[in-house]
């Protein structure tokens, strides 16, 4: 979020129950500033300014580093290109603005096209293993993985139409990054 604008943590955790990030694997709203601590001690955010605002208490403002921002990006790609973990790719799609529309644009249709090849192979597979005799209850977990990939390459479809056809707005960039 960082990567959007400098926030508070308190923002933050608005931030994160606004865009229903605590159903995401791993993120709970109440860990925000135990986060926060420990990306600033590991040089990836830092405190920009602190304020009050009327009877509130004080604030830090957090922005987000030069080493944070490349730590970001590098991740979300990895995560985005990664064809073995399903919810590192719900996670990396919350995150993907900080990637830039082209980039996603460009790893998503990479990884939509070795989906398809391995739905190809793998339903070679699966046919073979039927003419072979295999009953069907011993393919059970087969299916499964065809249905759960073939819905995966499916939605990475729609997005990408989606974003190709102007369905959907990319956030634009413009977040404060501090040397770090």
């Amino acid at each position: 979020m960082l990567a959007e604008e400098p926030l508070h943590p308190y923002a933050m955790r608005r931030r994160v129950a606004e865009r229903a990030y605590e159903r995401l694997p791993g993120v709970r709203a109440t860990s925000v500033y135990d986060v926060v601590r420990r990306l600033e001690q590991a040089g990836l955010v830092h405190a920009d300014e602190t304020g009050r605002a009327g009877n509130r208490p004080e604030r830090t403002r957090y922005t987000i580093t030069a080493a944070g921002l490349e730590t970001l990006t590098g991740w979300v790609a990895e995560a985005l290109a990664d064809d073995a973990d399903p919810d590192g790719l719900a996670v990396a799609l919350s995150f993907m603005y900080a990637l830039g529309r082209d980039r996603v644009t460009g790893l998503l249709r990479a990884r939509l096209d070795r989906l398809t090849r391995a739905l190809d192979a793998d339903r070679a597979t699966l046919a073979g293993a039927e003419k072979g005799g295999a009953a069907p209850i011993f393919l059970s977990e087969h299916r499964y993985e065809l249905a759960r990939r073939q819905a995966e390459r499916d939605w990475i479809a729609g997005f990408l139409a989606d974003l190709r056809d102007g369905r959907l707005d990319w956030p634009a960039a413009g977040a404060a990054v501090t040397p770090g």
